[in-house]
């Protein structure tokens, strides 16, 4: 009997779907090549040390979980088995997923990211700016991967004048980290405008030679601008993390560096456009003024330029030569001017030297007689001021009671146990009051 190979499948199929009763089962592993389509389906592979199966999740399923799935996720899934049977391989179709735990390798990662972290390595602050034309680049990548075609078809097709060096680097494996960090020593080296650090997508695994620490730190002290594409979108790298730019894609990082010579081309051209314009612009302003400057009378009949400025020479010279002599007529009647003040001065100061003669005996008297009057003045002052004085009133066997607040000038200003002090004649007593009455 000859069967057809989708007829076994289906037997295949129907066996296990009928015989396989997984309700009821939570199964543990740890996701690894995740893929989140667009159509809101999960696919990936559930795996432990041992064993590995691919498992699909249903949109409709994933919009009822409370937490978001990540690579390396340790998680317990519930569902049945099923047959692709267009592949005719055994999968998984996941209903039910609950957190178990992140798996240890994605620890590792998220360590290593929260030190690099503290420590610097993912500043902004640090990242160098795109150079303003890239000209000559260097990629690091293996010799056979598909990386570097998309790279170089992407930049023979946008700027295939573009200079390319290729360094050769495993970009998998224990060994990979050592062998792109000295490719990137090599190339930092030979002064490229800018670094490719290119690899297509993997698993996690697969992609964690690119969150070695040596890497990054290796990478965090390069000159030279470096981009990273690694893997698709949804993967990120410690590489990602410190690099200048961060390409989701290795055709990502070949569009960033490069330009596209059509859009450069297209930009010449109306560059051009304007360029022309604006110089038509400017030799039809030069040409009007040419037809100004040829049309002037002077440029027609230059000696009547020279005429013209000769006459007008002349008659400022007229001018000048009329000021010169009006000058000298003014300083004429200012010298006049000044012999006559002379003269007048002289004569007033010898009428009123003999004036001032007669005023210093005059002075002298009535500062005399205002001395002797203000004299008199302050011994009868003095006078008066000691008899209202209060110390001449002490001396009559009076005194002055006061306490902190002034002058006592009635019983009303004292209180019952307040000191007050009395002055004498001779001294001041402090008393204390014990009572106080009025009268």
């Amino acid at each position: 009997m000859v069967v057809s190979i989708s007829s076994v499948i289906a037997r295949i199929k129907n066996v296990l779907t009928q015989t396989m009763d997984l309700d009821g089962i939570w199964i543990q592993g740890e996701i690894s090549n995740l893929t989140k389509h667009r159509s809101g389906h999960y696919y990936f592979s559930l795996k432990d040390k041992s064993g590995e199966m691919s498992c699909v999740m249903f949109s409709s399923y994933v919009s009822r979980l409370n937490f978001n799935v990540q690579e390396g996720m340790r998680v317990l899934v519930s569902g049945s088995i099923n047959v692709y049977e267009q592949r005719g391989s055994l999968q998984l179709v996941i209903r039910q997923m609950r957190q178990d735990g992140l798996g240890d390798l994605y620890l590792e990662f998220e360590k290593r990211k929260q030190d690099l972290l503290k420590a610097g390595y993912f500043d902004v602050g640090h990242k160098k700016t795109k150079p303003d034309y890239i000209e000559n680049i260097g990629i690091i990548t293996g010799a056979s991967a598909a990386a570097l075609q998309d790279v170089l078809s992407t930049i023979q097709r946008r700027w295939p004048m573009m200079k390319v060096h290729l360094y050769p680097s495993l970009v998998q494996g224990n060994s990979a980290p050592k062998s792109m960090i000295q490719s990137l020593l090599k190339a930092d080296k030979m002064h490229h405008d800018a670094l490719l650090i290119v690899r297509g997508g993997g698993s996690f695994e697969d992609l964690f030679c690119f969150n070695d620490v040596e890497l990054v730190k290796t990478i965090y002290d390069l000159n030279t601008y470096i981009v990273s594409g690694v893997g698709h979108e949804v993967d990120t790298t410690l590489c990602d993390l410190v690099c200048d730019h961060r390409s989701v894609t290795p055709t990502a990082a070949a569009q960033w560096v490069s330009l596209d010579q059509y859009e450069v081309s297209q930009k010449i051209l109306k560059n051009q456009k304007l360029l022309i314009n604006e110089i038509k612009h400017i030799f039809n302003t030069y040409v009007s003024q040419f037809n100004i400057y040829k049309n002037h009378p002077y440029l027609k009949d230059p000696k009547s330029f020279i005429v013209d400025k000769q006459l007008k020479l002349d008659a400022y010279c007229t001018q000048l030569e009329h000021a010169l002599s009006l000058q000298h007529q003014k300083l004429d009647v200012i010298q006049n001017y000044r012999m006559n003040l002379i003269s007048s001065m002289k004569h007033i100061f010898e009428n009123n030297k003999k004036h001032l003669m007669i005023y210093p005996e005059k002075i002298e008297g009535g500062m005399h007689s205002v001395l002797v009057h203000n004299q008199n003045l302050l011994q009868k002052n003095c006078a008066l001021l000691d008899a209202y004085s209060p110390l001449k009133i002490l001396s009559r066997g009076y005194s002055i009671t006061s306490n902190e607040n002034g002058v006592i000038k009635s019983i009303q200003d004292v209180q019952k146990e307040d000191i007050i002090q009395t002055r004498l004649q001779d001294g001041i007593i402090l008393s204390y009051v014990k009572d106080k009455k009025e009268e």
